[in-house]
């Protein structure tokens, strides 16, 4: 009977329970923020740009690839990628994403809204845990719907996985308070394991963050927290080393991003542009703007940029900052703040990037929502209602003399309507927020007042900026989600061939394999392909000269035009459209023979639009690795043979299919392949380089050669019987760690709690 007793006890108490209450109407408020996108949607939720083509594509291609135990290589992610490297960062660190794997893939655009609604559940329980550290509980509550609802949520509504770092933030800081205030040891390592398995790269920040935290909270004598540090520094250790399984594999295989390398350059470090001061102002002042459609100032901005609490805006964090500029929480407070105004410190939480994003934000956030919270409760200790009404003034002022400057000097509203709407939601919060400081005397009744207007504030900031997201999609919800489900139908007639596409909706949700993605996060070898092409891939696959399209494959390709001379392949009709798979004359197969090669330094010296022809005559080797196939294969001698300008391509394709792959078989753990060859040569690969395949020769282990980023093998005469076996060694070390610091978590929580019954029975003797 007594475990049932206990079972009941512990279900009573998550009734009862104050974090239960704050979940269930963060949950309820989010839903009616979202409610109408959904019931206009049938059920579907969409937005548009990334999160249609990303995220939903994502969330299904990891749900079908791991029930299909494809954890290793997938080839459906660009030319093919490792699984956990490519989607440590978007899909598999979320618990919502887990969550939403018990469901067939298919269902994730209905169920995306509604763990849209756990996240911000989430993320407002966990900040309540933390403010409420400070404050009391009711106003800890009111925190922590500011927290959750904020400008930066609205404006990276887009950014599904952004939400689960906001989300489990506030975890990072319990656990540090818990160890710094009350000698807690392990929390603050479950709460870095956490947020390190949630989102590696938002945890980095945070661990910067963290430290500017230590730093004003603690002071800056760090003997004398010795103790402390190197408590904050094992647990830190044991939190990254238990979230190895996604942490290592996803961090190994980011560092090798170009992206990451560039730094923010010299000219950058400094705002000098009117545009920018006034961003600044508008991020801390207004409700959050969409990005990739801006009203005012700018006609677009990537970088997250919103800081915006709903309804009271600045008003209560400079109302404390004002009285408490000396407090640990005022110092932060002002070092953050100036920071999102100066590039170089606001690029430290970024690693010096210089994409300079300010995706740190919500930190801030959490403790602007702290200081407000402080504020409202003691109201009367504070200058409300003055800092309110300039601010009301301030606030007036720049909304009117953006339209005389849009007028008189050059163009700063781009969208007047929703310029105006959201300049006058700014407004009226911080008006609302002065009168009801003004008028409301009882401590109830002003509570109430204002706990009702924020919801009300949240709620229409959070579901106008879904709705414009939405409004600039081409296809509404239904259309987006026969179109998806239609892709569904179409299969890949031969394995050695790719679909010409880049669209994620098609390959990723369907899992089908293409020429390109819409993704920064794919092989690094990838990247080299296009940079020896001479062409950028930052996000997008790119548009490269004639000659790539068949070098990779992309032989198959869908339309929604009958065409009459042109005999389709399969027909797939949905409630909208029908849609056509065609395919193209020219195309090589995945694995071709080569019986000539050039040096990297000949082949750079050939014109950009030569270059995918000059890959299809040759294998292209690195000056260092021409000793490897001088023997074995032909130097291509622009002075005796052919000039590349002169072969056509259709020649080229036609020369490399004459000795090409026949059978080609695909696994998440490699592929195999047959191809027979009149002597020995070298066959080319268009599939990602990557230090994790190994290659064999009718049971011969080979070695691997990159060329411009995808993979060559020496060839033997006859039959060749090749197999490429893959194994991802960073995540197996991931697992490792895993298994190894859970183990030693566990012995140290269990050495504390020796160490504390020791310390009561001794004194309980005396």
């Amino acid at each position: 009977m007594k475990p049932i007793k206990c079972i009941n006890t512990a279900v009573k108490k998550g009734i009862n329970s104050d974090y239960l209450k704050i979940f269930i109407i963060n949950f309820v408020i989010a839903m009616l923020s979202f409610a109408l996108l959904i019931i206009r949607g049938n059920g579907i939720f969409t937005l548009c740009n990334d999160f249609n083509e990303q995220q939903i594509p994502f969330h299904m291609l990891a749900n079908n690839s791991l029930k299909n135990g494809g954890f290793l290589w997938n080839w459906n992610i660009d030319l093919g990628s490792s699984f956990v490297g490519a989607l440590g960062f978007y899909v598999l660190g979320s618990p919502f994403a887990w969550l939403s794997f018990l469901f067939p893939a298919r269902f994730y655009p209905f169920l995306v809204g509604w763990l849209y609604m756990m996240k911000y559940a989430t993320a407002g329980t966990l900040a309540y845990g933390y403010i409420k550290r400070f404050t009391s509980k009711k106003y800890a509550a009111l925190g922590a719907v500011l927290y959750a609802f904020s400008g930066f949520q609205c404006v990276n509504l887009i950014f599904h996985h952004f939400h689960d770092a906001v989300a489990f933030f506030p975890l990072l800081l319990i656990g540090y308070e818990k160890l710094a205030r009350e000698g807690k040891k392990g929390v603050l390592a479950f709460a870095v394991f956490v947020n390190a398995f949630v989102n590696y790269y938002f945890f980095i920040q945070e661990v910067i963050f963290l430290i500017l935290y230590f730093l004003c909270r603690e002071g800056i004598n760090l003997w004398k927290k010795r103790k402390l540090i190197g408590s904050c520094f094992a647990e830190g250790i044991l939190g990254v080393g238990m979230a190895g399984i996604i942490f290592i594999p996803s961090v190994l295989f980011t560092m090798q991003n170009p992206r990451i390398t560039r730094l923010l350059p010299l000219d950058h470090w400094i705002y000098t542009g009117n545009r920018d001061f006034l961003q600044i102002i508008r991020t801390l002042l207004f409700p959050g703007e969409l990005m990739n459609s801006q009203s005012c100032i700018k006609e677009f901005d990537w970088t997250s940029w919103s800081a915006y609490l709903p309804m009271i805006g600045l008003s209560l964090v400079l109302c404390y900052i004002i009285k408490n500029w000396k407090s640990w929480l005022g110092r932060i407070l002002m070092i953050c703040i100036v920071a999102t105004g100066i590039p170089i410190i606001n690029s430290v939480f970024g690693m010096f990037s210089d994409t300079n994003y300010h995706r740190w934000l919500y930190m801030l956030i959490l403790l602007m929502s702290l200081a407000s919270a402080i504020v409202m409760e003691n109201r009367k200790e504070y200058p409300v209602k003055r800092i309110s009404f300039v601010l009301f003034l301030f606030m007036c002022f720049i909304t009117v003399g953006s339209y005389w400057w849009s007028e008189h000097k050059f163009q700063l509203i781009y969208q007047p309507r929703v310029f105006l709407v959201l300049s006058l939601t700014g407004i009226a919060g911080v008006l609302l927020t002065w009168l009801i400081t003004l008028w409301i005397k009882k401590e109830r009744s002003y509570f109430i007042c204002m706990g009702c207007a924020v919801v009300i504030f949240s709620i229409f900031t959070t579901g106008y900026t879904a709705k414009l997201y939405q409004r600039i999609s081409p296809q509404m919800s239904q259309q987006y989600y026969s179109r998806l489900m239609a892709f569904q139908e179409f299969k890949l007639p031969d394995e050695r061939y790719r679909f010409d596409s880049s669209d994620n909706t098609l390959l990723m949700a369907a899992s089908l394999p293409g020429t390109g993605s819409f993704t920064s996060m794919v092989n690094a070898s990838i990247y080299d392909f296009y940079e020896a092409l001479d062409t950028s891939r930052p996000v997008f696959t790119p548009e490269t000269a004639e000659g790539t399209r068949e070098l990779l494959g992309g032989k198959y390709y869908i339309s929604t035009e009958l065409k009459k001379d042109t005999e389709y392949l399969q027909k797939v009709s949905s409630s909208e459209k029908d849609y056509y798979l065609y395919e193209h004359d020219l195309a090589v197969p995945i694995g071709s023979a080569y019986n000539m090669y050039m040096t990297s330094s000949d082949f750079f010296e050939i014109s950009d639009e030569l270059r995918p022809a000059a890959m299809l005559k040759c294998i292209i080797v690195s000056d260092e690795d021409e000793y490897k196939v001088s023997d074995v294969l032909k130097k291509y001698d622009k002075q005796k043979d052919e000039d590349i300008f002169a072969y056509k391509i259709e020649k080229l394709v036609e020369e490399r299919n004459r000795e090409a792959s026949e059978i080609l078989e695909k696994s998440y753990g490699g592929f195999t392949c047959t191809i027979a060859v009149d002597k020995t040569k070298y066959a080319f690969f268009s599939v990602p380089y990557d230090r994790g395949f190994k290659a064999y020769v009718n049971g011969n282990k080979v070695e691997i050669l990159k060329t411009n980023g995808m993979m060559a093998i020496p060839l033997e005469k006859g039959i060749n019987k090749i197999k490429f076996v893959y194994m991802n060694y960073d995540l197996v070390i991931g697992l490792i760690s895993t298994i190894v610091f859970f183990i030693l978590w566990i012995i140290y929580k269990k050495g504390i709690c020796k160490n504390r019954d020791k310390v009561k029975s001794t004194v309980e003797v005396e």
